[in-house]
């Protein structure tokens, strides 16, 4: 008796997948080739998208750490000035 009932269930979910597969094919509203090349240029788009603001953050860091180098420099300069001071006024 389960057995029955599991082959209809089995049965009917079979039909089931093959009629929307059926219908999905009969009403698509693009060919195979459209949906792929809409996807394809979606993931395009998509890697585009993800390139230019890797650019952009590379580009922002490049600038940060440029800025970060003359801020070394500038303390470097003042610290080194300022031990001189220190040191004239020592002698």
């Amino acid at each position: 008796m389960a057995a029955n009932r599991w082959q209809g269930v089995t049965s009917g979910f079979l039909i089931g997948v093959g009629v929307g597969a059926a219908l999905g094919v009969l009403f698509a509203l693009k060919s195979g080739e459209e949906t792929r090349d809409q996807i394809s240029g979606s993931i395009k788009d998509g890697v585009d998208s993800i390139a230019a603001e890797g650019n952009k953050l590379s580009r922002r860091a490049q600038k940060t750490i440029a800025n970060a180098k003359e801020h070394v420099k500038d303390v470097a300069e003042a610290g080194e000035h300022s031990f001189r001071e220190a040191k004239a006024a020592v002698s």
